[in-house]
């Protein structure tokens, strides 16, 4: 040891109102039920309309995204700046993974749906990496967990709230790909609706 001090550069601190980053962490839930409680809604209420499922997916996940994106900076003080950004970042997040759980509910039913939910709950919130960071998750995790839709708007939000969206085009890339599924899940009951009713 040299005694030498070590001098830290922080290059994207903390906001004063939330220097312990609380709010993101706290946020890791919302999200999570925001994309599940709108599919268990829309599944069961609709089970024979995608067409419907899908135009109140979008407008639930630009709720929520624009809602979630203001109780962060407006009332917790998490993020500063590049507001719409997050907001855009949060829909999209929201988008996919409520897509992915109505393309599952829509196609398989209760079941394709109940499976959804839990492993959202049981396997995406946790591996998101947004209570603390993916690299502090052990081996492997961290990385399957970006993979997930949470994970990946906890990288897209951090990005978009600390560095305007940089190094956030990988995260982007896994949500539009979890979202396409979903319309494709979406589309395949549709097309067996339209089936059924032929006959």
């Amino acid at each position: 040891h040299t005694g030498m001090p070590v001098t830290i550069e922080d290059l994207a601190p903390p906001t004063p109102d939330d220097p312990r980053g609380a709010g993101l962490a706290a946020s890791a839930l919302p999200l999570t039920l925001a994309g599940l409680l709108p599919a268990i809604a829309l599944v069961l209420a609709f089970p024979r309309a995608p067409g419907l499922q899908f135009g109140a997916a979008l407008a639930s996940a630009a709720l929520s995204g624009v809602t979630i994106a203001a109780l962060l900076r407006y009332v917790l003080g998490s993020t500063t700046t590049n507001f719409w950004g997050v907001a855009g970042g949060l829909t999209l997040g929201v988008g996919a993974a409520l897509l992915l759980l109505l393309g599952l509910g829509a196609l398989f039913g209760k079941a394709g749906l109940g499976v959804g939910a839990l492993l959202a709950v049981l396997v995406g919130n946790p591996l998101s990496g947004l209570t603390s960071a993916p690299e502090m998750l052990p081996a492997g995790w961290g990385a399957l967990g970006q993979l997930l839709p949470q994970g990946a708007t906890a990288t897209v939000l951090r990005s978009a709230a600390f560095f305007d969206g940089a190094g956030s085009s990988g995260a982007v890339a896994v949500l539009v790909c979890w979202a396409l599924t979903g319309t494709a899940l979406l589309s395949a009951a549709a097309l067996r609706h339209r089936k059924l009713a032929a006959r």
